[in-house]
């Protein structure tokens, strides 16, 4: 039965839904089809969100990345979400990439091809070269020895300028996500009402708020253009490691230009073998460019599976920064706590830590707590350190941090899934490689940078300042304390939890007594009441003493089962009654 607050949550959302009742209808029957209100799983969710279309898919590889947020079960299945889009007409796309220039795209490109290279729910890509005399000059290599494709309405493509990849935005995606997001925000009002369970409606209002705020950011191609130009300037420091060359004169909210990388996937063994790769080096480079983007920039892809790792030559490309996670300096060193805990084995440092990255969103057993990271810990103390999956382990810990009502920071979340993809492609080109020992390698040398030197020693003098504060309040605390108790105005207070277990075991020993006390007094009384001439009497005894004798007699049995009773239960493990 749902309550009047549940009730009143529904009906204002019903309230504020300005959207198409077609396309709520549509998603009722969805949900009907897939029996949705008696309970979801993690199968029947997927299969849902497929329904529903191309933005609830985006939603749900979005809402993959927040294992702390919904169960595991549920993260997983969403991960091997992938959104089959039918493609935008090229001429749409045509009008789309004028409109935001503001000219005829052949000021800007010699050519477009009509094909796109992919398409997504949110956008289209499709290959293009830019025209003559904007951009670099291509140089020879790969990319010019491709012909390329004939350009739309007509015309011979001309190769003067460099091939780019432009990105443009599926028309009227910003509003049908909008309108789906309400609706999403409706269906969960009305799943209150159901009070579905399996753990995935614990926080998903709050998922939803921020699967709102994800998807507005990769609407807008300016956040990728901002990506782009920072993941770049980042890479520039690591050799033979680079991303895609951004084209910020021509790009927009709505339309992404960038340079076009052509290359063998970072898996695709046969491919790089062909082009003379070593796919061992390549592995090494992988996992030292990932951990660097984490440990040292706080800058890192969110989304690296091989799809979007390509090998050019001998360098590793990143490719499609829609996704990106962000550690702070101060995250970036509880992380390497974090790491650093684990390769201990130390729960307590590991509790430390990541306390203080987590939100509580309810009471938490900070005892439990540290026995279920103990027990974890555990588990991994037979695993030498190289063999450590860090991204299973970081997992692992969610999960753990999930059932005490904590979430970590999503970035952290991104870095678990991210970890984990790294890990897979190491499994197939590199398995030597250990990111756990590469990860300590920058821990170590981290922890010796000067900013963290001066750091630490900013802390410590804080440190010292407030001791040496505390230090001088303390003869007066204490005096104050001791006038107190003198005057009797120091109270103690405890508050002691008895299990419930102990406390009904309590209660059937003591009524157990109560009873023996009892039949006790009734024959004692009875036996002094025999030796009076008090009327009634029944064959010369009073009746009165004849009665007690009866009720002794039926209480001491009581008592001699409850004894058996008990201590046959204690035997056997059983519950005292």
């Amino acid at each position: 039965m749902p309550t009047f607050r549940e009730v009143l949550r529904a009906a204002e959302i019903t309230i504020k839904d300005n959207t198409s009742g077609r396309r709520m209808h549509e998603i009722e029957k969805i949900f009907r089809a897939h029996h949705a209100f008696s309970g979801l799983t993690p199968e029947k969710a997927t299969a849902i969100l497929e329904d529903l279309g191309p933005t609830f898919v985006k939603m749900g590889q979005i809402a993959s990345n927040r294992s702390d947020v919904i169960p595991k079960a549920y993260a997983d299945a969403f991960k091997q979400l992938r959104a089959n889009v039918a493609p935008v007409p090229f001429e749409v796309i045509v009008q789309t990439i004028e409109e935001s220039l503001g000219h005829p795209w052949r000021e800007t490109f010699a050519d477009i091809e009509e094909k796109p290279l992919g398409s997504a729910s949110v956008a289209q890509v499709h290959r293009a070269r830019l025209a003559q005399g904007l951009g670099d000059p291509v140089a020879a290599g790969a990319q010019e020895e491709r012909p390329t494709a004939k350009a739309a309405r007509g015309g011979a493509a001309t190769a003067q300028g460099p091939v780019v990849a432009v990105k443009v935005r599926r028309p009227n995606v910003v509003e049908q996500m909008a309108e789906d997001i309400t609706l999403i925000r409706h269906a969960l009002a009305l799943a209150d009402l159901t009070h579905m369970t399996d753990g995935i409606m614990l926080t998903l209002g709050d998922l939803v708020d921020e699967l709102a705020r994800t998807t507005a950011e990769e609407l807008d191609f300016t956040v990728e253009l901002g990506n782009l130009e920072r993941f770049g300037a980042e890479l520039a420091s690591q050799p033979h490691v680079e991303s895609p060359r951004p084209y910020p004169e021509f790009s927009t909210d709505e339309v992404l230009v960038m340079e076009y990388v052509e290359g063998a996937h970072i898996n695709d063994l046969p491919a790089l073998r062909a082009q003379g790769d070593d796919p061992a080096a390549l592995g090494r480079r992988l996992a030292e460019s990932y951990v660097t983007q984490v440990i040292d920039d706080g800058f890192f892809h969110a989304d690296p599976h091989p799809g979007n790792i390509l090998v050019r030559g001998e360098d590793i490309v990143w490719i499609d920064l829609g996704m990106t996670g962000t550690l702070s300096a101060s995250e970036r060193a509880i992380v390497g706590r974090l790491f650093a805990s684990v390769a201990k084995n130390d729960p307590y440092a590991l509790k430390d830590a990541l306390l203080a990255l987590a939100k509580a969103h309810g009471p938490v057993d900070h005892g439990l707590l540290l026995g279920q990271i103990s027990a974890l810990l555990d588990s991994y103390a037979s695993i030498d350190l190289a063999d450590i999956n860090v991204g299973t382990a970081l997992l692992d810990v969610i999960e753990v941090m999930r059932t005490q009502n904590l979430t970590l920071p999503p970035s952290l979340t991104m870095l678990a899934r991210g970890m984990v993809t790294i890990e897979g492609v190491l499994v197939d080109i590199a398995p030597e490689t250990s990111v756990v020992e590469i990860i300590s390698d920058h821990v170590k040398r981290q922890a010796l940078s000067f900013d963290a030197l001066e750091s630490k020693a900013k802390s410590l003098l804080m440190a010292s300042a407030a001791s040496a504060e505390a230090a001088t309040r303390l003869p007066t605390q204490v005096s104050h304390t001791l006038d107190m108790l003198d005057r009797g105005q120091v109270k103690v207070g405890a508050d002691l939890h008895v299990p419930a277990d102990f406390t009904a075991a309590l209660y059937a020993v003591s009524g157990t007594v109560a009873m023996a006390l009892i039949s006790a007094g009734l024959f004692v009384g009875s036996s002094l009441i025999a030796q009076t001439a008090m009327q009634p009497q029944l064959l010369g005894v009073p009746l009165l003493g004849i009665l007690g004798y009866l009720g002794a007699f039926v209480l001491g049995v009581y008592v001699i089962w409850r004894v058996l009773l008990t201590r046959h239960q204690q035997r056997n493990d059983e519950k005292v009654e």
